[in-house]
């Protein structure tokens, strides 16, 4: 069974990602790094909240208790609105390549790659065209942990999923409150869900696809909602993975 990592585990995927990787039987352990507890994860034999405080910093005592972890799921984010680029960019850019780069000296399994699954979002943008910061930023960590991923020539395989707007139907797990742009989603969500499409994505299957990512043997995926690259993943692709 795995040692899985996750990130955001208190957020509006990460609690749902959390509470899905508790309850899966091929996940024997899992280290959440958060900057305050975990109430969710309180008591749970499968979980370890480690309080991490600096993200751009992996000190070795640190890494030597995810020695065995095979995969991260990096569901740690925050909205673009309001902020300013160079905040949004440390917490959306800095954040996860630092994590990444440190996770590539892991030991992990010797059968296969350790897997970074990167929850970005639809819009981001590779080739850095867009107009959006959102776009422009979540593209920067998408581009890099490809990078990162190809210079580790297959021992280390990065995910970037784009999620629509996140649904999180009739049970809201995160441990803040909606605020008010969530609110109004949540709102509109019955509407939005019977159009389909990459409008919506269902929590429960982002997290469904997140798990089996982690999980599996990091190769490339193919068919609707995958990017020629294999590895960038749309909200179709992710509904598929999540049925398998």
């Amino acid at each position: 069974m795995a040692h899985i990592i996750i990130t955001g585990a208190t957020g509006l995927a990460g609690s749902v990602i959390l509470q899905q990787a508790l309850a899966s039987p091929s996940i024997a352990k899992i280290s959440i790094l958060s900057r305050r507890p975990v109430p969710r994860a309180d008591g749970h034999p499968k979980a370890n909240v480690i309080i991490h405080k600096d993200f751009t910093s992996y000190p070795p005592e640190l890494l030597s208790q995810l020695s065995d972890a095979t995969a991260c799921i990096w569901a740690q984010g925050i909205s673009s609105i309001g902020m300013k680029e160079d905040e949004y960019t440390t917490i959306t850019v800095t954040y996860p390549l630092a994590a990444a780069k440190a996770f590539t000296t892991l030991p992990g399994s010797p059968n296969k790659p350790f897997n970074f699954v990167h929850v970005s979002g639809r819009g981001a943008d590779q080739e850095g065209k867009s107009r959006a910061m959102f776009g422009r930023v979540k593209g920067v960590a998408e581009k890099t942990l490809v990078e990162i991923a190809a210079s580790r020539k297959g021992r280390f395989t990065a995910y970037n999923l784009r999620p629509g707007g996140i649904d999180a139907g009739k049970e809201w797990l995160a441990e803040r409150k909606p605020n008010w742009m969530e609110r109004s989603f949540m709102a509109m969500a019955p509407v939005l869900r019977p159009l389909g499409g990459d409008w919506l994505t269902p929590v429960g299957q982002l997290a469904q696809a997140s798990i089996k990512l982690a999980l599996g043997g990091g190769g490339k995926m193919t068919g609707e909602g995958v990017h020629a690259d294999g590895y960038t993943l749309e909200t179709p692709a992710l509904r598929t993975i999540a049925g398998q």
